[in-house]
């Protein structure tokens, strides 16, 4: 795409340049998910590599803990849309892990690795048995959704499931398969509940991630400010996209799993960031160490 023919704030139309005197420009419209506004704000350049390039096919490959995470999901799904109430106990999670497990197994090392793998799902399913209400009917699960938030930007994206709530209101969840943070980043439930406020014909009212791994819910109120805010930063975060020309990388933690190191321009830098971190690691074990000693 060669050029912007509008960008104030209610239009993001993009269009291809006339090739010739008296073609019309071609309006393409911006698609965002919410990784995707994600992985732009973490690093353009990867954003680049990914959305722009279309390099995920290329330089991306199986990896375990993806394998892994399309597992729990699709158990999780099966589970509790396919299996009567008084059937939904830890044996048939187990049955259908396996199940799933079965129909690919890429990424791994090895035997050992995978199942080692396995065993971490079988741990997660586990604690939602005995953390969550697993009686419950979902309203939606794994439900896509595409809505047009002004006049050249479409939200698009895969919501895991909703809840339809005794007050008659909504609520999204989204299950983790991967370490609880410290602190959630709610920009991928915010745009769900924006995208989902736009056509369900009920209101959007909480949103909450479920972190397998521990067990852990954790929920924010969805109110109309809520909404407004989350709007704003995709209308900035889509007009950053297209006002930018370099699309900068941003060395960090996110580099550990990023697709592209090997094409990186800022390799050398990613080079430099991964051997601080493997340094403040080793002081971290030589302190432990000396914690054992003394103890």
């Amino acid at each position: 795409m060669a050029g912007i023919a509008s960008q104030d704030s209610t239009s993001l139309w993009l269009t291809e340049a006339p090739a010739r005197v008296g073609r019309r420009p071609v309006a393409s419209p911006l698609r965002l998910s919410p990784t995707a506004v994600t992985c732009f704000r973490q690093c353009p350049r990867q954003y680049k590599f990914r959305y722009i390039d279309r390099l995920g096919d290329e330089y991306g490959g199986p990896r375990p803990y993806f394998t892994m995470g399309n597992h729990v999901h699709d158990t999780l799904r099966e589970f509790l849309t396919t299996v009567p109430l008084d059937e939904r106990n830890m044996e048939t999670m187990v049955r259908l892990l396996r199940k799933n497990w079965r129909r690919y197994r890429v990424g791994f090392r090895g035997q050992e690795d995978e199942r080692r793998w396995a065993e971490k799902a079988l741990r997660q399913l586990s604690s939602f048995v005995t953390s969550h209400d697993i009686r419950i009917r979902p309203y939606l699960v794994e439900a896509w959704f595409e809505t047009e938030i002004t006049p050249g930007l479409v939200l698009h994206g895969r919501i895991d499931r909703v809840d339809l709530q005794a007050d008659r209101t909504l609520h999204i969840i989204d299950y983790k398969t991967g370490n609880t943070p410290e602190a959630s980043d709610w920009t991928q439930l915010y745009l769900n509940a924006l995208a989902l406020s736009r056509k369900m014909p009920y209101p959007v009212s909480k949103a909450s991630f479920i972190y397998l791994s521990s067990g852990l819910m954790d929920t924010a109120s969805i109110e109309s400010n809520v909404l407004d805010r989350a709007r704003w930063d995709l209308l900035l975060t889509a007009r950053s996209i297209c006002c930018d020309k370099n699309f900068r990388s941003q060395p960090g933690i996110i580099c550990r799993r990023c697709d592209f190191k090997p094409i990186c321009p800022d390799r050398v830098k990613l080079q430099k960031v991964e051997a601080t971190e493997v340094q403040q690691g080793d002081r971290g074990v030589c302190h432990g160490m000396q914690r054992v000693l003394v103890l």
